[in-house]
């Protein structure tokens, strides 16, 4: 039995698990951002309680494994699948503490670097990893996977860009303090995005029309929000399908926001389906293969300690 912890920058999650079964998890707020002065073996100790004493080891992922982080990991290069993960770990130990294990994220260096940490437990524990995936966010990451592994990494920082519009920009200052959801208004700002004859400049151009398609009577304060956020995704999905259409795109989640990326993407003309992540799963298949190193190494230690 170990313990997997996905630690982020935002929460903590923690599961007790084993080959088969997850027998227990424990979920906080307490994002490596809010863990101060560094010390996260205190943090850990307080957040798994006599989980500790239960575990032969303990797995990180996430940006507790990053240089902001507790230990930082290496970047695996792509193409990269479980097994490159779990025989480029970095092994820490602590007294009192199993061996806390910290996974490395994945990263690509052309034509400029794009990196993960995190986000590949829930690629890894999907039970189709081959295709096209988006997995939605403040910093949506849209990978490619071909035979197991990760190809290709693209993020799109839209989510913070729309925040950041909404709160603090020349539109900003038209859209209500209230909020109510204008599914209309979203479909509305994805097609405009989409109609590439509109205007030469796509998204950059086309974000001021929130502002004067209200001027004219066109477009309702009340829709500026929702609107916006349509421009944004579509501009996405422009940018990351290209010329060359994919047949089908993965959509991890079932978020209210990865439903806004399904309805994007149909409104595109690509199907689009939602699955769900395990991240248990993608966990328990980077522990099999370490186990797997694990014995390898010793068989050949053994072998040669005969000779």
């Amino acid at each position: 039995m170990y313990i997997a912890i996905e630690w982020t920058s935002a929460a903590f999650r923690a599961l007790l698990l084993d080959d088969e079964k997850v027998f227990g998890e424990k979920k906080s707020d307490r994002g490596t951002t809010r863990v101060a002065n560094g010390a996260f073996e205190a943090a850990l100790r307080e957040e798994l309680g006599e989980w500790a004493g239960k575990a032969e080891k303990i797995l990180f992922s996430g940006m507790i494994t990053s240089r902001n982080g507790w230990i930082e990991s290496p970047f695996a290069p792509v193409p990269a699948g479980p097994g490159d993960l779990a025989t480029q770990a970095v092994i820490h130990r602590v007294d009192g503490l199993p061996p806390l294990v910290f996974l490395p994220g994945i990263a690509q260096t052309k034509p400029l670097p794009d990196v993960m940490r995190g986000e590949e437990m829930s690629l890894f524990g999907l039970k189709e990893t081959d295709g096209l995936f988006v997995l939605p966010g403040p910093h949506a990451k849209w990978v490619t996977m071909v035979d197991d592994r990760i190809a290709a990494i693209t993020t799109y920082m839209s989510g913070e860009i729309l925040n950041l519009l909404k709160k603090d920009s020349l539109v900003s200052r038209l859209i209500p303090a209230s909020y109510e959801e204008r599914p209309e208004a979203f479909r509305r700002g994805a097609l405009t995005a989409y109609e590439q004859g509109t205007l030469p400049g796509r998204l950059l151009a086309r974000i001021f029309s929130a502002r004067s398609l209200v001027l004219f009577d066109r477009l309702a304060s009340e829709e500026i929000a929702d609107y916006l956020a349509g421009l944004m995704i579509g501009a996405e999905v422009c940018e990351a399908i290209g010329t060359d259409k994919p047949e089908k795109i993965h959509i991890v989640g079932h978020t209210a926001l990865a439903e806004r990326y399904k309805i994007a993407l149909d409104l595109s003309g690509i199907a689009a389906t939602l699955v769900t992540p395990d991240i248990a799963a993608g966990f328990r298949r980077i522990a099999s293969r370490q186990e797997d190193a694990t014995r390898a190494i010793e068989g050949a230690t053994s072998a040669s300690g005969g000779l």
